[in-house]
């Protein structure tokens, strides 16, 4: 091509548009776009490939043709005598001489033909410059018009230069090659060419390639220099027309593929056949994938590349993270810790088994596929698995659990299998998909932790829990049977005195001992520890109260031996109060509260007594009831406020507080938490109260400057009256606190209710973003189904087992197991009522993550830990 071809290769030259004579352009670009166009409507690339390149081919032959036929009629430069004017005449070129003051001397027919305007009007001696105003005054020349100065002396500048070649556009819509050129003597001979066809062509060949829908583009093979650019690749990469002319395309490649980029268009050779991807770099720095189409052109007499560029960035996406997902699936199938097992529905052989299922079956998966669960497991275990395949696959149902008793070389294991049907689009079957877990030592630690979170882990007595379990089952018998029973409250006498006497440890071999003499009087269970120096004996002797008496009498009478401990004559006294059924009450709360009130008449009084429950004479119980009137007031009267404990990391980096509520009597001062809430739960004033600690608290958590977490308790009593996700919600909303920075505290209490609506509500209320917690793992029922029932965010061990670190095995064997459950499910744990340097220690080194205790600090006002809350620090612990 020729400059001014070049320049409208570029895009640059906006007489590129179809003008005159050229209107079969749209119909050949028709003619190209539907022969390359598929039966299903989507362009055929490479039959658009060949179409291009064959015009630009074309287009390159015939201007060198017409190029060469002009170079043989030059007049000679040496020779202007030479007599030529029949051959000029003769030829189909323009041409023109002029002397050295830029005269016509010599024209022929043909130069008149390309200007009509100068007939009549051309003479010999006429300047240049004066046949070009001719043309100017009949507008001749379309780049001219409107600026015909302009015009005139750039073109005027052109014709001085030793050799010039241009392009005009005439009015009559024709277009001229000029080529002129100096001769030896000054003067100048100018040719002139029609190349309106070549012109035509090169529109046609331009307006394919400028509105193909698909990014193409044209570089040098040399220079690799970018020649020209369609619209498609312009709004493809992001890249301006002028940035692309001076760039390469390597400036499109990525830095890192630019070595490999070179040495790929070194060795290319013609292809069509699309199946190179390549990573290409946009304007934006964003990379995408493109699919290329390369076809050898003949450029300005230059080695070109033809290049078509299919964006399949989404494709290739799409298609990568289809493998990356298969890959995915069958890495977390092969190393998942459950065994997966893929049946045949018809054959029922065995076509998959993952690494987990060699090591429970004891078998390779080799030897495994191809056979029959008869084959392998035996009759027995193969008509359960095949009447279960044989349900869901008539039935429909989507999946079934069953559990089975398997023999393996690891001997007889416990398991349950999940099995479910894969089907095919029209429903039919396709594969029996089963996962087989293991749940041997599962059960085992169930049981394990069943047992240490019913008893009391230093004397191995129920506790609490299992106290209301047996007390509830024994009223619906005794109200069966009209029977009756007593209950019998132990304490010990001055147990804060030996305690402090003769230390923690002597104190707890005192607790066992006298555990194991209440046991030989009354039985294996019917003595019962809730806490502290407290114990409970249940007497089923229906003659009461004088078989509670005598039961009582007797344990006095054990008691009147000393304790030996580590050689120590340790005299115990015990004080007892008893209640009983149905007389003293009708529950289980109602006959400990009355046990309680007598003894606490006994210890009141004169230790080392038995006292009998009298409802008259228990001035205890109507102080109970003032105390509860009082309560209702306390509220409104502004009496209640807030204490907040601080929850820290191990290391002692504070994340968080727990709210806890405290009463300041108008006349008695501070009342005891453990005294005021189970007579705010026994009226429910406990729902206006928790109402409004859940305000106060998220109230002031909103107004820390450090986002720290705030824990608040709710009582069972919420859950059995009033909408507790619309409290908290709204709560949240008037207080602004975000739902991430609530942790909400549950005893495992609250889940013997209605166990399907409690979870319900728990679901409504962690869906908000709220945390739950259960609090006093361990000192309750502690069932594990309750753990798999419900997500809980963190689990807090009791503090009775914390206190008992370095005094009993069992408690450090509890909070071993409980740590690794929950680590084990994934599940948080914080331990709280953490005092002492060796608690802490033993803690770290069981890996339990949270703490919570004096050893990080006692519950206060929010401003006693104001420089925390404004400037989050951790504290020290040693």
């Amino acid at each position: 091509m020729s400059d001014r071809e070049n320049d409208a290769s570029r895009g640059s030259d906006a007489r590129l548009e179809p003008q005159n004579g050229i209107g079969g352009t749209g119909d050949m670009l028709a003619r190209q776009v539907a022969d390359a166009t598929r039966p299903d409507g989507n362009i055929d690339i490479v039959a658009l490939l060949k179409a291009v390149g064959s015009t630009y081919e074309n287009l390159e032959t015939a201007g060198r043709e017409a190029f060469a036929a002009t170079v043989a009629l030059r007049p000679g430069r040496d020779d202007r005598s030479n007599p030529v004017n029949a051959a000029l005449d003769a030829a189909m070129e323009g041409i023109a001489v002029f002397d050295e003051e830029d005269r016509i001397v010599l024209w022929n027919r043909s130069y008149l033909d390309f200007y009509p305007e100068l007939d009549g009007f051309i003479a010999q001696g006429l300047s240049f410059e004066a046949l070009l105003r001719r043309g100017l005054e009949r507008g001749a020349y379309i780049d001219a018009l409107g600026r015909e100065e302009d015009w005139l002396r750039d073109r005027l500048e052109r014709h001085t230069l030793p050799s010039s070649v241009e392009e005009q556009h005439r009015a009559d819509g024709r277009w001229i090659r000029v080529e002129e050129h100096r001769t030896t003597d000054g003067g100048r001979v100018g040719i002139r060419i029609d190349i309106s066809d070549l012109k035509r062509r090169e529109a046609a060949s331009r307006l394919l390639f400028e509105d193909s829908p698909v990014p193409m583009y044209l570089f040098d093979f040399e220079t690799l220099r970018f020649l020209a650019v369609n619209r498609a690749a312009v709004a493809r990469y992001g890249y301006t027309v002028h940035q692309f002319m001076t760039m390469s395309v390597l400036d499109i490649r990525p830095q890192r593929f630019r070595t490999e980029t070179l040495d790929s268009i070194r060795n290319w050779i013609d292809s069509q056949t699309g199946n190179r991807l390549f990573r290409h770099l946009k304007a934006d720095g964003t990379e995408i994938d493109v699919e290329v189409f390369t076809r050898q052109q003949i450029h300005n007499g230059r080695q070109a590349v033809l290049v078509t560029a299919i964006d399949v960035t989404e494709r290739k996406r799409a298609t990568d993270e289809l493998e990356a997902t298969r890959e995915f699936l069958d890495t977390i199938i092969e190393n998942v810790p459950a065994a997966v097992f893929a049946k045949d529905p018809t054959t029922r052989k065995y076509i998959l088994l993952n690494r987990a299922g060699e090591l429970l079956f004891g078998c390779r998966r080799e030897d495994f596929i191809g056979q029959s669960a008869r084959e392998i497991f035996g009759e027995r275990v193969a008509i359960a698995a095949e009447a279960d395949e044989d349900e869901i696959l008539a039935s429909g149902i989507r999946q079934m659990t069953a559990s089975e008793t398997i023999s393996t070389p690891n001997g007889t294991r416990l398991v349950t299998v999940t099995r479910m049907v894969v089907r095919n689009a029209d429903g039919s079957p396709r594969f029996i998909v089963g996962v087989t877990m293991d749940v041997t030592e599962k059960r085992r630690a169930e049981e394990r932790i069943a047992f240490l979170t019913q008893h009391d882990a230093l004397t191995g007595l129920p506790n609490r829990e299992a106290m209301m379990v047996r007390l509830a089952d024994g009223i619906f018998a005794a109200t069966a049977t009209q029977a009756r029973f007593g209950l019998l409250s132990v304490d010990i006498d001055r147990f804060k005195t030996l305690n402090d006497l003769y230390g923690h440890t002597v104190a707890d071999q005192v607790l066992k001992e006298a555990a194991r003499r209440l046991v030989d009087i009354a039985g294996a269970g019917l003595v019962f520890r809730p806490g502290g120096d407290e114990f409970v004996v249940i007497s089923n002797d229906p003659d009461q109260p004088n078989a509670s008496r005598r039961l009582a009498a007797l344990a006095q009478s054990v008691f009147a031996d000393d304790i030996m401990v580590d050689n120590k004559a340790i005299r115990v006294g015990i004080s007892i109060g008893v209640a009983t059924y149905p007389l003293d009450g009708d529950s289980g709360s109602l006959l400990l509260a009355n046990a309680g009130a007598a003894l606490y008449h006994v210890k009141s009084e004169a230790r080392g007594q038995v006292r009998v429950y009298e409802s008259k004479a228990d001035q205890v119980i109507r102080d109970r009831w003032v105390l509860q009137a009082d309560l209702g007031h306390a509220l409104r009267n502004g009496e209640l406020s807030l204490h907040f404990q601080p929850q820290a990391e191990i290391n002692g980096r504070i994340f968080g507080f727990e709210a806890l509520m405290r009463w300041t009597h108008p006349t008695r001062g501070a009342v005891s938490p453990d005294e005021f809430i189970p007579l705010a739960e026994e009226s429910n004033l406990i729902l206006d109260m928790s109402a409004w600690v859940l305000k106060e608290a998220c109230r002031t958590a909103a107004g820390w400057t450090h986002p720290l977490t705030v824990a608040v308790n709710l009582s069972p009593i919420q859950f059995q009256h009033g909408e507790l996700p619309q409290l908290i919600q709204q709560t949240l909303i008037d207080t602004g606190l975000p739902p991430s920075r609530l942790e909400l505290e549950i005893t495992e209490g609250i889940l013997l209710g209605d166990f399907a609506h409690i979870v319900g509500l728990l679901r409504r209320i962690k869906a908000m973003g709220v945390r739950i917690a259960m609090d006093d793992f361990g000192t309750g029922y502690s069932s594990l189904s309750y753990l798999q029932a419900f997500p809980f965010d963190k689990i807090k061990i009791d503090k009775s087992f914390i206190q008992a670190i370095g005094r009993t095995e069992q408690a450090t064997t509890i909070i071993r197991a409980v740590i690794g459950l929950c680590r084990g499910l994934g599940i948080p744990v914080i331990a709280e009522g953490v005092e002492t340097e060796e608690q802490r220690s033993f803690l770290a080194q069981e890996h339990c993550p949270e703490i919570q205790g004096y050893i990080i600090g006692r519950p206060a006002p929010i401003q006693v830990y104001s420089k925390i809350v404004d400037k989050l620090a951790p504290v020290r612990t040693s």
